[in-house]
């Protein structure tokens, strides 16, 4: 991990930005972050000693990289703010990037002429610890600047255009988001019976391990890569009190049956 020393100013308090804020102010990065609402900023500064402000006129006008991490929909409207406010004033050396792993960078080109993407794949809780030199970060950019960033964080960085990270986003969907609310719905069939979902943890991160060491089709188990029809249409006469699960079981199981069908 190189590169020391940037100027860095983060737009937004969310998630993803308190969690950039903790692993570039650890790198050794000067951060400043701004945030419509004071409410976020209160607990950065306390926890971080970084200095905050709502008044974006009070930004850096000198910082190398500004980081514009927001909900998707807020991105436009925040870039547009940042340029209207501080765009003649911005050094012309400076890259203005974006956190989103669905929109392009394009989006930015609008408003600055040099524009990147920073999109680190990981899912973000606010109280939730994280090693960040094990996260991929995904950047987009015409030099090198947001790359030597990341590269200060974590040794996992890679360059993915707009497209490519489109798919990579959809994939992401299926392995944490789509998963989560796999544990969502065993939570809620397991409270039926008085079993907690913490009963749950050990296979889970034995499945989790597994696919460390092989291909996750290869680590593939249960009644539907058997076909034990038995065992299946039993699982669903259980689940006829709930339609919903009863219909996500049934697809989930004739997707795995296909894709074993279509590859062996």
């Amino acid at each position: 991990m190189a590169e020391q020393g940037l100027k860095v100013v983060i737009l937004g308090a969310g998630n993803v930005a308190s969690h950039l804020l903790r692993a570039l102010k650890g790198a050794g990065h000067d951060v400043t972050v701004w945030n419509r609402s004071d409410g976020a900023l209160a607990q950065l500064r306390k926890d971080m000693g970084v200095a905050c402000t709502t008044d974006m006129r009070a930004l850096p006008t000198d910082a190398d990289v500004y980081i514009i991490s927001v909900k998707d929909d807020a991105v436009e409207s925040v870039a547009q703010q940042l340029a209207q406010t501080l765009g003649p004033q911005m050094g012309g050396h400076c890259v203005v990037a974006h956190t989103a792993g669905s929109l392009p960078k394009s989006l930015l080109e609008v408003f600055f002429a040099n524009c990147a993407v920073l999109y680190p794949m990981q899912t973000f809780s606010k109280n939730k610890p994280l090693d960040y030199s094990k996260i991929h970060f995904f950047v987009e950019e015409e030099g090198d600047v947001v790359s030597r960033l990341a590269l200060s964080v974590s040794d996992h960085v890679h360059s993915l255009s707009s497209e490519q990270r489109k798919v990579l986003h959809v994939a992401s969907v299926f392995a944490c988001n789509f998963v989560n609310h796999c544990y969502v719905m065993c939570e809620d069939v397991l409270r039926g019976i008085g079993v907690p979902f913490a009963a749950m943890l050990p296979l889970i991160s034995e499945t989790t391990d597994k696919v460390g060491m092989l291909p996750p089709a290869e680590a593939q188990t249960g009644p539907a890569v058997r076909e034990d029809y038995g065992v299946m249409d039993a699982h669903m006469r259980l689940l006829a009190e709930r339609p919903d699960l009863q219909e996500i079981y049934r697809r989930m199981s004739e997707s795995i049956i296909k894709y074993k069908h279509d590859n062996d």
